[in-house]
């Protein structure tokens, strides 16, 4: 198979992981980054995808981003490593390096003489997760790890540290405890549009067990 072919496949999926800013918030969070360099994160991502537009800089731009490609019969993994900027959105010497990786679906499909990898889905638009409850997920995971490390004492010394009220640090809490399959909706984008990060946090009631959590949500 010619190389051309599999770099623009490689090329085509990098872009979709340098687009899904659920899949890059999910990522920091695992990385332990803060919050408040999500933004940042998301207009280095943004940029490094737009760059991989020309295929004369594709080459480049691949070198520096792709760590690791596995080809398998049934699809392409493949993991970035994306330099994480500082505040004034440059790259540093030595930087932390963010590393997202996914598993796209692929067919091989003959074109003539050639054969051509085919990642299912590519050229449909990629699902636009709303970050703020992503976010607010994100800070409830840190605060209870905060309180349960040691390295807060009380809700009362996290809510004079983040500047927040004692009871907004309380009802976000319990979105540490959110069930998988909601947490896992948000992320793709696909729950109901009244799902917002202050819905979560203020109006729905949510139970202890995850089932009634899903069907407090609306989702099944």
């Amino acid at each position: 198979m010619p190389a051309p072919e599999i770099e623009r496949t490689v090329a085509a999926a990098a872009c979709k992981i340098l687009n899904d800013q659920a899949a890059i918030a999910t990522a920091a969070h695992t990385s332990g980054l803060a919050e408040n360099q999500l933004p940042t994160i998301f207009l280095a991502a943004e940029a490094w995808r737009k760059r991989l537009q020309p295929e004369v800089e594709a080459s480049v731009v691949l070198t520096a981003l792709v760590d690791r490609v596995d080809l398998t019969d049934t699809g392409i993994r493949l993991s970035l490593k994306v330099p994480i900027p500082d505040a004034s959105g440059q790259p540093v010497v030595k930087a932390t390096e963010l590393i997202i990786s996914h598993l796209f679906p692929m067919q091989i499909k003959r074109r003539g003489v050639e054969m051509r990898l085919v990642i299912e889905g590519n050229g449909a638009p990629a699902s636009r997760a709303d970050p703020a409850p992503l976010k607010a997920v994100a800070r409830a995971h840190q605060w209870s790890d905060d309180l349960l490390s040691g390295r807060a004492r009380s809700m009362a010394e996290i809510a004079e540290r983040e500047r927040v009220g004692a009871r907004y640090i309380r009802r976000l809490l319990r979105l540490a405890f959110l069930a998988p399959k909601i947490v896992e909706t948000i992320a793709t984008g696909n729950q109901p549009p009244d799902i917002t990060a202050e819905a979560l946090a203020e109006r729905i009631d949510l139970p202890l067990l995850w089932t009634e959590q899903e069907q407090a949500v609306g989702i099944n």
